[in-house]
């Protein structure tokens, strides 16, 4: 009998003790979006993707134009040309034509992985910031709040989005 009130006992108090922790427990929410904006590193970014993408646009343009050279060429002189040259100009210009293709394939990756690669350290540098707040300020969790990925938002979560600006200097 004195185990099972022993046992009554024990599961009471741990019982008030979750809920407890369940009243102290702080949810909070940011808008990473809003952040980010501000964040002079991820103004850079932009300004960065957009000088990279002009300069692989100046280098296809280049491409493009010895390829229309090369067809206006053989378009002016195609009468003039033996069998063998028009061979070798149509040749010529699949060549080049096949070129500016992969170039372009090649430049579309390269900027992805570049803006990837610039990004990178911006959302680090946020996500510690969050962190910071999280550890600081007693939330148990702080949900983005625009993934899409949150189903229920509580009148009692917080926005902790000033916070992370203030964190972060903006």
């Amino acid at each position: 009998m004195r185990i099972a009130k022993l046992s009554f006992f024990i599961l009471a108090v741990s019982l008030i003790s979750l809920s407890t922790k369940a009243q102290d427990s702080k949810f909070g929410h940011v808008n990473i979006a809003d952040i980010v904006l501000l964040m002079p590193e991820y103004q850079n970014i932009n300004t960065v993707m957009e000088e990279e993408t002009q300069r692989l646009e100046r280098q296809l343009m280049n491409m493009q134009e010895e390829l229309q050279r090369i067809e206006q060429e053989y378009e002016s002189n195609f009468d003039t040309y033996t069998e063998e040259e028009r061979a070798a100009k149509e040749e010529e210009y699949t060549t080049v034509q096949q070129r500016v293709q992969q170039f372009y394939s090649n430049a579309q990756q390269t900027l992805q992985q570049k803006q990837q690669e610039l990004q990178m350290p911006v959302l680090e540098k946020l996500q510690r910031a969050i962190a910071q707040v999280g550890d600081e300020h007693g939330y148990l969790y702080i949900f983005e709040e625009n993934s899409g990925l949150t189903p229920y938002k509580s009148q009692n979560s917080e926005d902790v989005t000033t916070l992370v600006k203030e964190k972060l200097g903006l």
